[in-house]
């Protein structure tokens, strides 16, 4: 599996049926692209769209890659009833990435007054936004003390040529490295990849404790080292075969309205004052491919929620060894909504359950514990249980004034939420059978009706 990238994925997803939709008519970055992954969408399509011929730039743009789970498994050679399995199992075999001398994201280099992030084809989604975003980048940043990587996926602001926003969430583990940066009164250099394997994409978004490097978790989700170059401006490493790299430092103290922006929520955030990014250079292949996600839609939903999952379900299995799995629906919008499926050994159990989802992962806002002979990535079976195995008097309770997510729309005082747990378990005794048709598993339908 060595020497993965976007384009060795481009070429998987051409092999299989469906899973690619090249447009070669001219298409503005500005609202149209992201109009047809919408109306894809509504037609319950999720192809990855590449688009080949992009008004205003040479650069082909390739949007909704992650916005199927089974293309994410795919991403990791497994189907997708084992992704949840199989990205646990991987998440903790991490391997550590190995420096290269040169690669392909350094063979064209812009420095200087050169620098104009405008030449990229950065996409403006939703209506209502304040302006072009960057929605792809995955940021590395160091950690002044330890010397550790950390890399995550911000959302960034297109303002000059030269600088770009970013909004670091409250809790998130770069705004604490950055609060060390502050504390010391020294910019903290960054480095953006934009473009890369989606396997790279779910390992740096892996729900571990700050002081693992993601890039060595990004290796063990591709099964092989991540190959690493130094950048050119500032002392960080960057995946050697991405398409494009941004390069930079955030100064303390400046800052920029920024907003509003369609968020993972499928509503606007309001503006505020976020920190900006100033760009140092500019690094791409010769023809590089620029990635952009779809926010607001199951492109960004299932990236940004696939590998929480790990976490959740590794905590739920200390109250529960008998977990079977865990998924956050786009129902839910892949963070606010956890479904968990259990084998029940005692009553009580489902609430216990709850408990440690709301531990495993603050921004989740709804839990419902079912039993495994439910589907939980079936939100009407999931319905079905609670309409038929809730007594909510008994089995459903709520937490008054806890941290949630700062862009859940309901929160007040920045991220308070009211969570509700709900135990959609049938008791353990005196519930009736559930109806089922003998025969059903022999029937043969293309035989019967051929």
């Amino acid at each position: 599996m060595a020497n993965q990238d976007l384009r060795s994925f481009i070429e998987m997803v051409r092999n299989e049926e469906g899973e690619i939709l090249q447009v070669n008519k001219e298409m503005s970055p500005h609202f149209q692209i992201p109009a047809v992954v919408t109306k894809l969408e509504q037609q319950n399509l999720d192809p990855v769209v590449l688009c080949n011929n992009v008004q205003g730039s040479r650069m082909p743009i390739i949007t909704n890659v992650f916005a199927s789970r089974k293309r994410l498994a795919l991403s990791l050679g497994c189907e997708e009833a084992e992704l949840n399995a199989v990205y646990r199992e991987r998440e903790d075999k991490r391997l550590k990435p190995v420096m290269v001398s040169e690669g392909p994201v350094q063979e064209v280099i812009i420095t200087g007054e050169k620098i104009n992030v405008k030449e990229l084809p950065v996409v403006t989604h939703n209506e209502k936004d304040a302006g072009p975003y960057i929605t792809g980048g995955a940021m590395v940043v160091r950690d002044p003390e330890t010397g550790i990587r950390n890399v995550g996926i911000y959302r960034h602001q297109i303002h000059e040529g030269n600088k770009i926003g970013i909004h670091m969430a409250e809790a998130s583990h770069v705004n604490y490295i950055y609060g060390k940066y502050v504390e010391m009164n020294k910019a903290m250099p960054v480095a953006i990849t934009i473009g890369h394997h989606p396997a790279f994409y779910l390992g740096v978004l892996s729900f571990v404790p700050v002081g693992v490097d993601e890039y060595e978790v990004a290796g063990g989700l591709m099964g092989s080292p991540l190959e690493l170059v130094k950048c050119k401006t500032v002392d960080l490493e960057v995946p050697a075969s991405a398409e494009i790299v941004i390069e930079g430092y955030i100064q303390p103290g400046e800052v920029r309205l920024e907003a509003p922006f369609g968020e993972f929520t499928t509503v606007y955030g309001a503006p505020h004052m976020y920190q900006v990014v100033t760009i140092t250079a500019i690094t791409m292949r010769k023809k590089p491919i620029y990635l952009d996600v779809l926010s607001g839609h199951l492109d960004q939903q299932l990236l940004g929620g696939t590998g929480r999952l790990s976490v959740i379900y590794k905590t739920v299995k200390l109250a529960c060894p008998t977990v079977k799995d865990v998924f956050m629906h786009p129902s839910g919008c892949c963070r606010l909504t956890c479904y968990v499926s259990i084998k029940k050994r005692h009553e009580g159990e489902a609430k216990n359950v709850c408990n440690a989802v709301f531990a495993a992962d603050t921004f989740i806002k709804y839990v419902v514990v079912v039993d495994d002979d439910i589907n939980i990535y079936d939100d009407s079976a999931v319905m079905w249980a609670i309409a038929t195995r809730l007594q909510p008097a008994e089995n459903a309770f709520m937490i008054k004034n806890a941290k949630g997510h700062p862009l859940d729309p309901m929160a007040y005082n920045g991220y308070v939420v009211t969570k509700v747990g709900i135990d959609a378990t049938k008791s353990l005794s005196g519930y009736p059978d559930t109806v089922s048709v003998p025969g059903t598993d022999l029937i043969n339908l293309e035989e019967i009706f051929k």
